[in-house]
């Protein structure tokens, strides 16, 4: 289901018409486009405003007042189909059957560094490693992975993942974990084990900081 479905039908009705009139339009042109009141309108466009769908610019006229005319915002436009997971996986397969598979592990595992150096901040304000894991559990949740801390029976920290926000791209290549274990390693300046995959037929996905021994 996507997030525009989510709207009211009149919601849908008025995204869409600003959808095909990207110049903008006036309270006026989508009342007369929309068979609704201006009222209405200013209603519909109050509440999707406040949600950042939609802004309004004035323009000036050479004839008369400005006019205020809306259009969508760039999470108005996200609110519309996009094919970003097809293009994933059409550039995964590429750089697999191109390159081979030990350059797209390269590959991801630089990009798990580069994603980790934006979140590294976020990790110095914590002493214990208990602070630490639990930091980095609430960024995988703000990225999706819906993650917290368990403490195991043998006292060890552990963090769940109930989401596998990169599901079909994983079981499309085997060795696309690796950007998960290099973005945790590189939070968590150590080496991460993955206990459970929900790719490989697990409930979920589960990560812990790997003995020192191993």
């Amino acid at each position: 289901m996507s997030a525009l479905s989510l709207l009211g039908q009149r919601q849908q009705s008025l995204l869409t018409t600003l959808l095909h009139h990207r110049e903008g339009l006036t309270i006026e042109e989508l009342s007369s486009r929309l068979a609704i009141s201006r009222n209405a309108v200013n209603q519909h466009l109050a509440s999707l405003g406040e949600s950042g769908f939609t802004q309004s610019t004035l323009l000036e006229s050479t004839g008369g007042r400005p006019s205020r005319v809306y259009t969508l915002t760039p999470s108005g436009l996200e609110l519309f189909q996009r094919q970003y997971a097809l293009l994933a996986k059409l550039l995964l397969a590429w750089t697999n059957q191109h390159m081979g598979e030990q350059a797209l592990e390269s590959c991801l595992t630089d990009l798990g560094q580069q994603m980790a150096s934006e979140y590294e901040s976020r990790l110095a304000k914590h002493a214990s490693q208990a602070g630490k894991l639990r930091e980095v559990a609430a960024i995988l949740s703000e990225l999706g992975y819906d993650a917290h801390v368990v403490q195991t029976p043998e006292q060890r920290l552990e963090i769940i993942a109930n989401n596998c926000v990169f599901q079909a791209l994983a079981q499309q290549c085997e060795g696309f974990c690796t950007l998960d274990l290099s973005f945790l390693a590189a939070l968590l300046k150590a080496k991460i084990e993955h206990k459970e995959c929900i790719v490989r037929n697990g409930n979920r996905c589960c990560f812990r900081i790997a003995d020192s021994a191993n």
